[in-house]
């Protein structure tokens, strides 16, 4: 009994030493940004990420899986205090929520069968809707991507998704002919795989900061004012001693933020 009590002594010390809890929303299913590994522990980009801000704020960081359509929605509910799951800051999302300093671009990419002779954008980088006539594009339900095809890509049937991981498997099984992603994600995690060796980019980087926003950032309630500040700092102050680049150096060979990404 006395070793009981010990161990939920310590325990109860180990939590206030932290001191509060934040609940941060996560897909859990969107390597490398947020994932669970084979023995189930959650790794990626942004739980570093989050784990180190909430190092920084002396708070212990509670993720809490949840499909991305559902991510603001928890927030707004207060069923979870921030969102740390590739979400991008648009002017529509900016009418419910708030928002941290980015934290990585927000861009989005073609992805096809090589040598398959579709052509998605222009040469000017524009839509090129009538090229895609007859063809099914795939893309993430509720994201940026979603939004951007459905409101240049007039006319072009769109199959949506719950995953990307999903959506990997329609394109390599032939019942979508391309894909609009985010480059980051698919580079790591599908074209320089050996699944991917007969996949290619089919289109230049993509930025319209109409549907794919001004760069991914943590997402916050409404007039959570000082948790934004907070978050803010912590974040400025893994940009400028250097931590923030060693964590997007275990990812990728070229930096996320947006002023650099290109």
């Amino acid at each position: 009994m006395k070793k009981w009590l010990f161990a939920g002594l310590l325990a109860a010390c180990s939590v206030a030493a932290m001191g509060r809890e934040i609940k941060a929303g996560v897909q859990c299913t969107y390597p490398p940004f947020n994932y669970r590994d084979a023995s189930g522990e959650l790794k990626g980009f942004e739980i570093d990420i989050a784990r180190e801000i909430g190092r920084r704020m002396n708070a212990n960081v509670q993720f809490v899986c949840l499909g991305f359509d559902g991510l603001i929605p928890a927030l707004l509910s207060r069923k979870i205090d921030i969102v740390a799951s590739s979400l991008s800051i648009t002017e529509t999302r900016k009418k419910s929520i708030d928002f941290s300093v980015p934290y990585r671009a927000s861009t989005a990419r073609f992805v096809g069968r090589k040598n398959g002779g579709l052509l998605p954008m222009k040469p000017d980088n524009t839509p090129n809707a009538g090229a895609l006539k007859g063809k099914v594009v795939g893309v993430q339900r509720a994201t940026t991507n979603d939004s951007y095809l459905a409101g240049e890509f007039s006319g072009v049937e769109i199959t949506r998704y719950d995953s990307a991981e999903n959506m990997l498997l329609d394109l390599v099984a032939g019942r979508i002919d391309l894909m609009l992603v985010s480059p980051m994600k698919v580079r790591t995690d599908f074209l320089e795989k050996p699944e991917g060796r007969n996949y290619e980019f089919v289109s230049p980087e993509i930025e319209a900061p109409k549907y794919l926003g001004e760069g991914v950032a943590v997402g916050l309630p409404k007039g959570a004012t000082a948790l934004r500040d907070e978050i803010n700092a912590a974040l400025k102050g893994m940009f400028a001693d250097g931590t923030f680049k060693a964590i997007n150096q275990k990812y990728w060979s070229f930096s996320v933020l947006p002023a650099v990404w290109h």
